[in-house]
């Protein structure tokens, strides 16, 4: 991963690219925090745990709402994923209703039933496992696939 504060201002810049071709639904620089503890850095929007749409989600043009939290480590040079969540609430009468990418901050004792990056296909019991993705990633899939799906986009 590139420093935290590189890594910030991709996301930040990311999320400004996208909102920007939505005509600027969502306040990025309100929205967007970053927070140090401990010599962890968390880059989130929107709640921990999405109960509901918040002014705090980022909107998409789809009805959907984002939120995520990552956490990176940064030491010696270098910087590393520790651990993310990102939560795509679908709008309503959608199948299913939401999508979830999760990187664990550490292997569960049973990884075949929890594996350490996985995601959620709208069923929280369901957990699929996935290749470790960086925060572009899931933004790339996030935005360039789910939500084209949900726009009716040919994405081909």
């Amino acid at each position: 991963m590139p420093s935290v504060r590189v890594s910030f201002a991709q996301i930040r810049a990311y999320l400004q690219w996208q909102d920007a071709a939505l005509g600027h639904l969502n306040d990025v620089p309100r929205i967007l925090k970053k927070a140090d503890s401990h010599g962890l850095t968390f880059i989130s929007v929107g709640p921990s745990f999405d109960k509901g749409p918040t002014e705090l989600h980022f909107h998409l043009e789809s009805g959907s709402r984002l939120s995520f939290g990552i956490t990176l480590r940064e030491s010696n040079g270098r910087c590393s994923l520790v651990a993310y969540r990102f939560q795509l609430n679908l709008p309503e009468n959608q199948s299913p209703s939401f999508y979830r990418f999760d990187l664990n901050e550490k292997a569960h004792k049973t990884p075949l039933t929890e594996p350490r990056c996985h995601y959620h296909p709208g069923v929280d019991n369901v957990r699929l496992p996935c290749p470790a993705l960086t925060p572009l990633e899931v933004f790339d899939r996030i935005f360039m696939v789910i939500e084209q799906q949900l726009l009716g986009a040919d994405t081909r």
